[in-house]
């Protein structure tokens, strides 16, 4: 195969941005995009010099793939609709609001031997790429995923807007289905009609115990990982790409001298380091991975169906530990 001819259904925040790496890859033809603003569809159309559509179904004639970028709640219907025209699919995350939804999805897109990834593009950042890519062991891993409030993502709870994205992170980096009769949690509802702001504990059969808190009602960002193995300490910021190592030495040398804002007092048997790794586009990564699996060759890096079904797994349990034990 040629090109890819590809096209964006929803024309917001994201989608803009996806139509903007379409433009960008030279395996993409970017047929054009629909939005159901009549009013964002000119505007997009004409700041980005894209072609709008009046219908989805007139786009999705015309493509041999589609990307969903619409509110999280129509993921499922705009996917199938997709998806029973032979279309390819990149959705964004949450693949759908449940399991038992998003299996439908992943079972449609199996009888048409179609591919089906999900936006979980937080996959390809690229700290989190360079913190896997070192095989780690981990015991205990936390992760805050904190937000400003907006009311864009609000026809979710924040299990879906949120921490979704740290479960699949948590998955690859535990490599195992977590015990799910031991999972705990709570949430609570502030400014939104649904969950604003969780917390969950995830024990894995390997011993190691992830603790979980997003939050979309926060003052201030914040997007860090935190995994602790055995000598190690590993402090992950997402949004800067930064990683802190803090690592034991065994042979009881201490610590250089602390260097300025370096937060190590000096002669401790503990070794230092901060590195801020390259930028990589995740969108950019996550596209090519979705079209590179479009047109063969080698093994995709992609957030597949089964992949983004696992979370969903999870997020089911926490959704249902949640309901079950409602905060007074």
């Amino acid at each position: 195969m040629a090109t890819v001819n590809v096209g964006v259904i929803g024309a917001g925040v994201l989608g803009s941005f996806h139509l903007q790496k379409c433009q960008k890859n030279n395996d993409v033809e970017l047929c054009g995009f629909y939005d159901l603003s009549k009013d964002r569809r000119a505007q997009v159309s004409e700041k980005l010099g894209v072609v709008a559509f009046d219908t989805p179904q007139s786009l999705i004639a015309r493509c041999d793939a589609l990307i969903v970028a619409t509110p999280s709640s129509t993921h499922v219907d705009m996917a199938m609709r997709c998806l029973d025209a032979g279309k390819h699919v990149l959705v964004e995350k949450p693949l759908a609001p449940s399991y038992e939804q998003g299996r439908t999805l992943v079972a449609r897109a199996k009888e048409r031997n179609l591919v089906l990834h999900v936006g979980h593009s937080e996959a390809f950042n690229a700290a989190f790429v360079k913190i896997l890519a070192l095989g780690p062991h981990p015991r205990f891993i936390e992760i805050h995923r904190l937000a400003q409030f907006s009311p864009r993502g609000t026809d979710v709870p924040v299990v879906l807007d949120l921490m979704v994205h740290d479960l699949q992170l948590l998955l690859r980096l535990c490599k195992e289905e977590p015990l799910y009769d031991k999972i705990a949690a709570t949430g609570v509802a502030v400014i939104s009609d649904d969950i604003d702001i969780a917390n969950a504990r995830i024990p894995f059969p390997s011993g190691c115990v992830v603790n979980l808190t997003a939050s979309r009602i926060s003052a201030k960002r914040m997007r860090k990982l935190r995994l602790f193995e055995r000598d190690n300490y590993y402090s992950v910021d997402l949004d800067k790409e930064e990683i802190e190592h803090y690592s034991l030495t065994r042979n009881g040398a201490a610590s250089p001298a602390a260097a300025p804002g370096t937060p190590l007092p000096a002669g401790l048997p503990i070794a230092f380091s901060c590195e801020t790794v390259p930028h990589a586009d995740a969108l950019e990564t996550e596209l090519a991975a979705f079209v590179g699996d479009i047109r063969g060759g080698a093994e995709p890096s992609g957030i597949k169906g089964d992949e983004a079904l696992s979370v969903l797994k999870i997020t089911d349990t926490i959704l249902s530990l949640i309901s079950r034990n409602p905060v007074s």
